[in-house]
């Protein structure tokens, strides 16, 4: 039997952060949440457009529970600000969706020092996962869920000499968001093997959107003619609550096992779906997560 919005079991009493909230996937999956009852925490780099994301929730579905958070996920100082902050307002973390991102952007660095894409999409993550772990595990039933997407196997192959395309090494846009994309599956799975070996409860899972509708595409674009091509692209690709819905299964459905991967199926339906085998490279993920931890100096569940 296909999984469907309505299957989102009461939410009520729950805690969960959204990343990248304010537009496309997180603020359907945001929405969703919410509207089970689920106290929704949206986090976003911009503060007006997480508060105007926040208000159109709310009018859509009213009792919404949220709360507006700021994080620029390409800032180390940021991420511990953020947990600090949070930390302070809650006692308890039942989901955290690492989903905020950016898509093929020109090169650039973050305060830093790392490509952004590297950064924002994923090392920020980690970061963000790593130090609201405590909280996690201190909620019973808590999970992680991070957002992969198709464009990974452009990721095939992780260069640890040159991680993040310092001076612009060989750097290519959708190269360099592709890399994040596995980085962020590798992380995953990774998690997952060493939540289990550690003997945490919570559990680890990925998700990818497939081919829909966001307003990543065309924010990205830095021209007249790129953003008129994406935008008449974007209308021939699924609504953006179908690409959410991956999403939302795995932070709710109740019968997930830890290390799964949900995406689209038929009928535009999520399921469990299979990864290549370059995602599953155990010694790959091992030197990823150690380099991460070089990096942040965040070292958790070794």
């Amino acid at each position: 039997m296909s999984w469907k919005l309505e299957d989102i079991p009461d939410l009520s009493g729950k805690v969960m952060i959204v990343t990248g909230a304010n537009s496309g996937l997180g603020f359907e999956t945001a929405k969703e949440l919410s509207r089970k009852g689920a106290k929704v925490v949206m986090v976003c780099r911009n503060p007006e457009k997480a508060n105007a994301a926040m208000q159109k929730i709310q009018a859509e579905a009213p009792g919404a529970d949220l709360d507006a958070m700021h994080l620029n996920l390409a800032s180390q100082k940021s991420v511990a600000d953020f947990t600090d902050q949070f930390k302070q307002k809650y006692n308890r973390l039942d989901v955290l969706v690492n989903n905020a991102g950016i898509m093929a952007a020109p090169y650039s660095e973050t305060v830093d020092g790392f490509e952004n894409h590297f950064a924002t999409n994923y090392l920020g993550h980690f970061a963000l996962t790593g130090r609201l772990l405590d909280l996690l595990e201190a909620t019973p039933g808590a999970r992680v869920v991070s957002v992969s997407s198709l464009a990974y196997f452009f990721g095939n192959k992780i260069d640890f000499d040159n991680l993040y395309y310092k001076n612009k090494k060989g750097y290519g846009r959708w190269r360099a968001y592709g890399r994040s994309k596995m980085e962020m599956l590798l992380f995953a799975y990774e998690m997952q093997r060493r939540l289990k070996h550690t003997g945490k409860s919570t559990i680890s899972l990925a998700a990818h959107p497939g081919i829909a509708q966001t307003n990543i595409m065309p924010a990205q674009a830095n021209n007249a003619f790129t953003k008129g091509f994406l935008k008449f692209v974007a209308s021939f690709l699924k609504p953006t609550i179908y690409g959410a819905m991956p999403l939302i299964r795995a932070a709710t459905d109740e019968t997930v096992r830890g290390g799964e991967y949900f995406g689209p199926s038929k009928g535009r339906m999520p399921d469990v779906v299979k990864s290549n085998k370059a995602s599953h490279n155990l010694d790959t993920a091992k030197k990823l997560w150690e380099a991460s931890e070089s990096l942040t100096g965040l070292h958790y569940l070794d």
